[in-house]
């Protein structure tokens, strides 16, 4: 009896850790739109290179000079390492315009598509989106 509740739990508590997991994982389109691309220039405050996806932060400079703080997410780290892009490409200091789409609800966080440095390489994050297919794609 003992070993058979102390089964349960176990099952029980790995569950839970599985659902927290699965329900915590979302798609592209339940989050970002992708009809409101935005363009930000400013300068990259910090890289969260984690699991389960990789996160910019981004101090943008508007017209008026005011600084608005936002966050950028992207693809896993393990993604943007198979297709040849690491932490040192997103240049954490560095002055940079950002193309993104935009958080469905408004906030100041935004699904990176590219970046474009002052020297004026770029890191292009391709989504299969048509304003892709225009730009083509670099690393």
């Amino acid at each position: 009896m003992k070993i058979t509740l102390i089964r349960v739990v176990v099952t029980l508590m790995f569950a839970a850790a599985a659902w927290v997991s699965l329900s915590a994982h979302h798609s592209f389109a339940a989050e970002f739109d992708i009809n409101k691309q935005l363009t930000l220039s400013g300068t990259i405050t910090r890289v969260e290179w984690v699991n389960p996806h990789v996160y910019l932060y981004v101090d943008a400079k508007d017209a008026s000079g005011k600084v608005t703080p936002w966050a950028l997410s992207t693809f896993s780290p393990g993604a943007l390492r198979r297709n040849g892009i690491t932490r040192a490409n997103f240049g954490q200091g560095q002055t940079v315009t950002v193309t993104a789409y935009h958080a469905k609800d408004g906030s100041n966080f935004a699904f990176l598509r590219r970046l474009k440095f002052a020297d004026g390489h770029t890191v292009e994050l391709w989504l299969g989106d048509e304003a892709a297919k225009e730009l083509g794609t670099t690393k």
